[in-house]
C-alpha cells in the first residue's frame, strides 16, 4: 500500500496499489493476518537485474518480509502473480534469497488465455476489472465488469491489439 494511505495508485514498477485499501476486509474474509508496510513506490534500479538501493520500491518489500519472518519464522517462501515480468520476477527472486526464502512463481510463463479461462471458471470467483491502460480499453466502459463479462472483448483485443489478457505488460 501506498506510505500515504489516501493515495490509490503509486507510478510503480512493481506493485498494483489500486484497491488497498481493500486488503484488511479479504485477509479477515479469508481468516489470515494481514501484515502491511507502506511503499514510496519508487523504482531506483530499473534495469534488467537488480541490485539493492535503500531507496527502491523492492527495499519495501524486503523490509516487509523481515516484518512478517519476525512475527511468523515459519514462512519458508513467497508466493508472486508473476506472469511474464522478468523485471517483478527478479525482483521478488532477490528479496527471497537475501532472506533465505523460496520464491513461488505459479503462473510463470502460463498461457494467458488458459490462466483467464480459469480465473471466470472457478466457482467462487468473481473477478472485477479496477484499472486499464491498455490499447482497446476504455475505464469509463470495461472497469467494474467481471472478467467473466469482458473475456470474449479480452480475446478480441489480444488478435487485434496484442492484449496480454491477464494484464502482464500494462496490468491491463
Amino acid at each position: 500500500k501506498p506510505i500515504e494511505n489516501e493515495i490509490q495508485e503509486l507510478d510503480s514498477y512493481c506493485f498494483q496499489t489500486v484497491g488497498h485499501n481493500m486488503i484488511s476486509a479479504i485477509g479477515e474474509a479469508m481468516g489470515v493476518p494481514v501484515i502491511e508496510l507502506g511503499t514510496k513506490g519508487k523504482a531506483i534500479c530499473k534495469s534488467s537485474s537488480y541490485e539493492p538501493n535503500k531507496d527502491d520500491e523492492v527495499e519495501d518489500l524486503y523490509n516487509l518480509l523481515q516484518k512478517v519472518l519476525s512475527q511468523y519464522p515459519e514462512i519458508k517462501g513467497v508466493s508472486s502473480g508473476a506472469i511474464l515480468s522478468n523485471y517483478q520476477r527478479i525482483r521478488i527472486e532477490h528479496v527471497c534469497s537475501r532472506l533465505g526464502l523460496i520464491s513461488l512463481s505459479y503462473l510463470w510463463q502460463r498461457d494467458q488465455s488458459e490462466l483467464l479461462d480459469e480465473m471466470v471458471n472457478t466457482e467462487g470467483f468473481d473477478a472485477i476489472l479496477l484499472k486499464t491502460a491498455s490499447m482497446g480499453l476504455n475505464p469509463t466502459k470495461h472497469c467494474g465488469k467481471s472478467l467473466y463479462q469482458l473475456q470474449s472483448y479480452f480475446e478480441s483485443c489480444k488478435l487485434k491489439f496484442g492484449l496480454n489478457v491477464c494484464g502482464e505488460g500494462g496490468k491491463r
